[in-house]
C-alpha cells in the first residue's frame, strides 16, 4: 500500500491581551486552507518515511489530487473541508526524528547538495 503526506498550510489567528501579556485564544482558520510550497513553489509531498518526493510524478500527483480540500459550497467556504475527518480527531503533531535523518540524504529535484 502506498501512502503519501500532501502538506498544507492552515492560517491561525492569535489573540493577544496587551494589558497582560497573555494569550487568551487561538483560532484556526480551516476556510483558508491551501497547499503549502516551497520557496521554488513546488508543492511538498512527502512518502510514508517522511523523505521529500517530486510532486509531479505518480502517485505524489494522485494523492495531491485526493488530498485537494472542497466545501459543501465552495463559494462560501465555512469550516473545514466535507472531504477531511472531523477537526477534532486532527492530530498536533508527531514526532519526525526520524524522518530528519531521510531529509538531508534525499533531494527530489536531482540538484547536488551544497
Amino acid at each position: 500500500m502506498t501512502k503519501r503526506w500532501v502538506r498544507f498550510v492552515v492560517p491561525i489567528m492569535v489573540e493577544v491581551d496587551c494589558d497582560e501579556d497573555e494569550i487568551p485564544r487561538v483560532v484556526t482558520l480551516p476556510e483558508e486552507i491551501r497547499h503549502d510550497r516551497d520557496d521554488r513553489g513546488h508543492f511538498l509531498v512527502y512518502d510514508e518515511r517522511f523523505v521529500r518526493r517530486h510532486g509531479d510524478d505518480q502517485p505524489q500527483t494522485h494523492a495531491s489530487c485526493v488530498a485537494e480540500p472542497y466545501w459543501e459550497h465552495e463559494r462560501f467556504r465555512l469550516g473545514p473541508p466535507v472531504n477531511w475527518p472531523e477537526p477534532t480527531t486532527w492530530e498536533e503533531g508527531f514526532d519526525l526524528t526520524e524522518a530528519d535523518e531521510h531529509y538531508g540524504e534525499v533531494n527530489p529535484y536531482g540538484e547536488p547538495r551544497r
